[in-house]
C-alpha cells in the first residue's frame, strides 16, 4: 500500500516527492520505518487515485486486513487478522466509534472528507484499552491548511463521479479558507445507487445506497506551541436493506443511518524542552438506526451515544545517559445505548450504560545507536449495567502490559521483536440481549460473561532505502510473522430442541483460540513508475476442538503497478489481486452459511490524469474480466465489472 505522493504540479512542471511517510496511530508521531509495530497508510493522494466509495476502497491492499460483512455498504466492517465485530478499535479524528450490532456496519463515512487513514496491526490494548485485539484503524478528516496549497486564501474543489455498475451518481462540494491562524473548511458530499450486479449478471436486492455527508472543520495553529481545532461530520444513509444486512436472506426494511461525530482536539508542543508534548481530544459520537419493516408493520430504532476524553502526553528526557521517550495519559469514555420496538423498549439492544477509566504508560529506551527497548502497560476500570430492574452490573478490570525489542540490522532494516496482551470487554448487547431471537428461539442476558483476553508474540523486519537503483527511488517493506492466543473468546451459542437450556440463544465464553500467521508488503517508488507487492496468510484454530474458526479471511497475494507517461502529468497501471480457496470452516447449522470460498483472480485497471492545472481526471475499471467471486468474508457476492470516473476541479 504505498502513502506518498507519486507526482505533483507546481507551475507546469512535473515534480516527484518521495519524502518519508510520517505515522501517528501509535500516539507518537514517527517515521513509519522507525516505527516497531506493522503500519499502514492510505494518504489523501491514494484516496483519490482509488475513488473511493467506502472503507473498502481504503482498506482493501493492506496487507493482514479486509472488509466482512459486504459488500452492502450499511455493514461493511473492517477485519484485522481475522478479527472484527468489535475486535478492532476504530477512530474518527480521535473519537471512538463503538457500535456493535450483529450483522451491521461498525462505523460509517464518506471516504471523499479524509484527508488519510492509518491501521495498525496486532494488540493494541497498552495504548487503546478494550477491543484493540485485532489493531487500530485511525480516520483522520480533511483540514484546511491540508487542503489548501501554501500562500493560498481561498480555495474550492467541486468533485463528479459515476460507476457503472450499480449506475452510481456522486457529486461534492469542499470550500476552504485560511487567514493567518485560522482556517475553516467545509465540504458537502451525495451519492445516489441502484442495486449492483454480480459477475453472472445476477442483481443483488437491496444493495442500493442513498447518502448524504457534510463535514465542518475549524483550526488554530498560531506560530507560538498551541494548536486547536474542532470537527463536526454528519453522514446519513437512507435506503432499503434487509433486518440481516450481511446476508442473503432477512427481512426488508427502510433504514435510515445516521452518524454524527463532534471533536475539539487541543495540543501543546513548545519548540524549546522536551518535557511537553500534549495531546488532547473531547468527541461525542452519536449513531442511530431507524428500520421500518416493508414487507409487515413494525419499527425498530436503535441508539448508541459515545462521549469520550482523552489525553496523553510525550515527554523526552535523559537518565544515566539513557535516551527515554515517555507516553502517557488517561482515556474516559461512556456508552449510552437505546432500543425501541414499536416504541417500546428492545430486549434486543436494551437500554444500557458502559463506562470505561483507563490509563497507561508506555516508555520507548533508546539503548545506543541500534537498539530500542519499548515496555508499555495500562490499566482499565470497566462497569456495564443494564436499565431494567433486577439486572446485575458487571465490573472488569484489565492490565495490558506490552514489550518490544527492535533492533537496526544494518541501514535501512530493522528487525523488532514484541510480546503484547490485549483485551475486549463483553459487549452491552453480549451481556444484556434479551427477547426473541427468531420463532421458537429465545436470548438469554448472560451478564457474567468475562473479557476476551489476547497474548500475541510477533516478530517482523522493515526496510527502507532511497537511491538504490537510481536517483529518486525507494524501495520499502514490511514483514511480519505472529501468534496470536486469544482465551474466553466470547461466541453467540444457538440451542435447539436439545439444548440445556432448549431452544435459547446466549453468548458465552468457549474454548481458547489461536490465529497465526504471516504479512508482507513491499513498495518500490521511482520517478517514473511505482510497483507494489502485499500478501497474507492466516490461520485460525478453536484450541477446544480443534476447529478451524469462523471468519478466516482467504490467503491473498496483489501485486499493483502504475507508470508514468512520458512528457504527460498522467499515469496508468494495473492492480491484480490472487486469493486462494478458502474451505478452512467450522461445522455450522446456520441456514445461511455459504460454505468454501473458491479461489479467485481480480483484475483492476486505472489511469490518472491532470487535464490542466486545476482539473483531475480518474478513470478506472474494477473487475476488468467480470469475474464471478465471493469474499470467504462474506456471504454475498461481490460486484461484477465496474466502470468508475471521476473529475475533481480545483479553484
Amino acid at each position: 500500500m504505498t502513502a506518498v505522493g507519486f507526482a505533483q504540479q507546481t507551475d507546469g512542471q512535473s515534480v516527484t516527492e518521495l519524502d518519508e511517510v510520517v505515522v501517528t496511530v501509535g500516539r507518537q508521531t514517527q517515521m513509519q520505518s522507525e516505527a516497531s509495530a506493522p503500519v499502514s497508510v492510505v494518504d489523501r493522494e491514494e484516496i483519490t487515485r482509488r475513488q473511493a466509495r467506502s472503507i473498502d476502497d481504503l482498506l482493501r491492499d493492506a496487507p493482514g486486513v479486509t472488509i466482512s460483512g459486504g459488500p452492502r455498504r450499511d455493514a461493511l466492517m473492517p477485519t484485522i487478522r481475522g478479527l472484527s465485530d468489535g475486535r478492532v478499535v476504530v477512530r474518527l479524528d480521535g473519537a471512538r466509534q463503538n457500535l456493535q450490532i450483529r450483522h451491521r456496519g461498525q462505523t460509517f463515512l464518506d471516504p471523499t472528507l479524509l484527508q488519510r487513514v492509518e491501521v495498525l496491526r496486532g494488540p493494541a490494548s497498552t495504548l487503546f484499552g478494550s477491543g484493540a485485539i485485532g489493531g487500530v484503524v485511525d480516520f483522520r478528516t480533511l483540514d484546511a491548511q491540508q487542503f489548501l496549497a501554501p500562500g493560498e486564501v481561498l480555495g474550492g474543489r467541486l468533485l463528479a463521479g459515476y460507476q457503472s455498475n450499480a449506475d452510481e451518481g456522486v457529486g461534492g462540494l469542499t470550500l476552504a479558507g485560511q487567514r493567518g491562524d485560522l482556517g475553516l473548511l467545509g465540504a458537502l458530499t451525495r451519492s445516489q445507487s441502484d442495486n449492483f450486479v454480480d459477475g453472472d449478471g445476477v442483481e443483488e436486492p437491496f444493495s442500493a445506497s442513498d447518502t448524504l455527508s457534510g463535514l465542518l472543520k475549524a483550526s488554530w495553529r498560531p506560530a507560538g506551541p498551541h494548536r486547536l481545532s474542532a470537527s463536526y461530520l454528519d453522514y446519513a444513509d437512507d435506503s432499503p436493506s434487509r433486518t440481516t444486512a450481511d446476508r442473503p436472506r432477512g427481512d426488508a426494511v427502510r433504514r435510515l443511518t445516521r452518524q454524527r461525530t463532534a471533536a475539539l482536539n487541543y495540543g501543546f508542543q513548545p519548540v524549546e524542552g522536551n518535557l511537553w508534548d500534549l495531546e488532547a481530544t473531547l468527541y461525542r459520537t452519536e449513531l442511530s438506526l431507524d428500520e421500518r419493516q416493508l414487507e409487515v408493520p413494525g419499527r425498530s430504532q436503535a441508539e448508541l451515544a459515545t462521549s469520550g476524553l482523552d489525553v496523553f502526553n510525550i515527554s523526552r528526557l535523559s537518565l544515566l545517559g539513557i535516551e527515554h521517550q515517555l507516553t502517557y495519559g488517561i482515556e474516559l469514555y461512556r456508552d449510552d445505548q437505546t432500543g425501541l420496538e414499536d416504541g417500546q423498549p428492545d430486549p434486543g439492544f436494551a437500554s444500557s450504560r458502559q463506562e470505561t477509566l483507563g490509563a497507561f504508560l508506555q516508555d520507548r529506551i533508546v539503548l545506543g545507536t541500534r537498539t530500542a527497548l519499548t515496555l508499555g502497560l495500562r490499566h482499565d476500570r470497566i462497569s456495564q449495567r443494564a436499565e431494567r430492574a433486577g439486572e446485575a452490573e458487571s465490573r472488569f478490570r484489565e492490565w495490558s502490559p506490552q514489550a518490544t525489542l527492535s533492533y537496526r540490522l544494518f541501514d535501512g532494516l530493522r528487525a523488532f521483536a514484541s510480546y503484547a496482551e490485549a483485551f475486549r470487554a463483553p459487549n452491552l448487547r453480549e451481556l444484556f440481549v434479551a427477547g426473541e431471537h427468531f420463532p421458537g428461539n429465545t436470548y438469554l442476558p448472560n451478564p457474567d460473561l468475562q473479557p476476551e483476553r489476547a497474548h500475541n508474540k510477533e516478530l517482523g523486519l522493515s526496510y527502507l532505502r532511497s537511491g538504490l537503483w537510481g536517483d529518486g527511488d525507494r524501495l520499502r517493506g514490511q514483514l511480519s510473522l505472529f501468534r496470536n492466543d486469544i482465551e474466553d473468546f466470547i461466541e453467540q451459542i444457538v440451542r435447539g430442541d436439545s439444548g440445556d437450556p432448549p431452544n435459547t440463544t446466549r453468548f458465552e465464553n468457549v474454548e481458547d483460540a489461536r490465529l497465526r500467521g504471516v504479512e508482507l508488503s513491499l513498495d518500490y517508488e521511482h520517478p517514473a513508475y511505482r510497483l507494489g507487492l502485499s500478501g497474507s496468510l492466516l490461520r485460525g484454530d478453536d484450541e477446544g476442538d480443534d476447529t478451524p474458526l469462523e471468519g478466516i479471511p482467504a490467503d491473498r497475494v496483489t501485486l499493483s503497478g502504475a507508470w508514468k507517461l512520458p512528457g504527460r502529468a498522467m499515469e496508468a497501471g494495473a492492480r491484480i489481486s490472487f486469493v486462494a480457496r478458502q474451505d478452512r470452516l467450522p461445522p455450522t447449522t446456520d441456514p445461511d452459511a455459504a460454505g468454501p470460498a473458491p479461489g479467485h483472480v481480480v483484475t483492476d485497471v486505472f489511469i490518472n490524469a491532470a487535464l490542466s492545472s486545476a482539473l483531475d481526471m480518474q478513470l478506472r475499471m474494477d473487475n476488468v474480466l467480470d469475474r464471478s467471486y465471493r469474499r470467504a468474508t462474506n456471504l454475498v457476492n461481490s460486484p461484477g465489472r465496474n466502470l468508475r470516473v471521476q473529475l475533481a476541479y480545483r479553484f
